[in-house]
């Protein structure tokens, strides 16, 4: 198994605890007490490669500049020989240019049978009376049911990106986790969704636009090329879901076109929607490169320009901060799934 970086220090598994107390207090020796510890969030990132592993831990060594955190890479290799072993570092930020504020970051790494002990080492790593995220980096596994329901027994929030889920049963799987267990599920592809959410509510804001939400009779989704087969269209059924879900409609009764386009520019997987209603109108949201601002236009003003919403930045970094910042999951997320599983069927 490939070690994580150098700076890393490489601990015995069954003494992390006392090997990160060793390295505070190491720090506070050197720093002179400069080094402040800090955590708002217990954030366990899961993987299953190498890539993966390396990946989340400078992603979240990142984050942790904005939410402080005690951060649990796992990387779990089933098909590999019998193995587990582990390493500790600190992600530590200036604040003011005069004190370092530092979080914790324990990197796991199980193959073979030693997989199994994954679940109860991170748990038993766990902050007590702080909340704790999973982060599942790629598709959700369909038969590991035991391993995923330990490592998710203290979570309270599991964010996934659906970009990267390969068909519905992984959409299924989410809410599954959300109606049997404690932990809600969070979506990094339902996130880049808020601003065109913003953008097609401030459509039907005008009072003589609202009557028009019953009767929607066509919505044309255009999306990206990118991310799993399924991945590609995942965003586009969440809107299709989320819209159907505000205006009252049943899915059934209005017709659902899904389309992917070659595109460079990052849209957060959307490009344009057309919703078309009863009378023969049409209202559009439309991603605008060279702004990257979403224009929406009203049904009888087509060459006018009705509003613009600024797009807030898509790195994956930013996508987990607003997650994560956060007090409460998102209800709606949860409510839409059903419909999106529907739509996808």
């Amino acid at each position: 198994m490939t070690a994580p970086p150098a700076e890393e220090v490489r601990v015995n598994y069954g003494s992390i605890e006392k090997s990160l107390a060793e390295l505070w207090r190491g720090e506070h020796a050197q720093g002179d007490d400069a080094v402040t510890r800090a955590a708002l969030w217990n954030v366990i990132a899961h993987t299953w490669k190498a890539r993966d592993h390396t990946y989340a831990s400078e992603v979240l060594s990142r984050v942790a500049a904005t939410v402080p955190q005690r951060t649990i890479v796992v990387r779990a290799e089933p098909g590999v020989p019998d193995d587990i072993a582990s390493w500790i570092s600190a992600n530590c930020h200036m604040v003011g240019g005069e004190k370092q504020i530092c979080s914790e970051e324990v990197a796991i790494v199980a193959g073979g049978r030693f997989v199994d002990r994954v679940p109860p080492l991170v748990n038993a790593l766990l902050i007590p009376d702080m909340p704790v995220a999973v982060w599942w980096l790629g598709h959700l596994p369909t038969t590991e049911h035991e391993y995923v329901e330990n490592l998710f027994e203290a979570a309270e929030r599991l964010i996934v990106d659906s970009a990267q889920f390969r068909s519905v049963d992984d959409l299924a799987l989410v809410l599954r986790i959300a109606e049997l267990t404690r932990t809600t599920p969070a979506d990094l592809n339902w996130v880049r969704l808020e601003e065109w959410r913003v953008a097609t509510a401030a459509l039907f804001d005008p009072p003589d636009m609202r009557a028009r939400l019953r009767r929607i009779r066509a919505v044309r989704i255009v999306s990206t090329d990118e991310g799993e087969v399924f991945g590609r269209t995942a965003q586009s059924l969440l809107y299709a879901a989320w819209l159907a879900a505000q205006s009252g409609y049943d899915p059934a009764s209005v017709t659902h076109h899904f389309e992917i386009e070659k595109h460079p520019a990052d849209s957060g997987s959307l490009l344009r929607v057309i919703i078309a209603f009863d009378d023969g109108g049409e209202a559009a949201v439309a991603f605008d490169a060279d702004r990257h601002v979403l224009l929406g236009s009203w049904p009888a003003a087509e060459s006018h320009l009705d509003s613009v919403t600024r797009i807030a930045p898509r790195k994956i970094d930013d996508l987990l901060i607003r997650q994560l910042e956060r007090p409460d999951a998102d209800g709606v997320f949860v409510r839409v799934l059903p419909i999106a599983m529907r739509l996808a069927s």
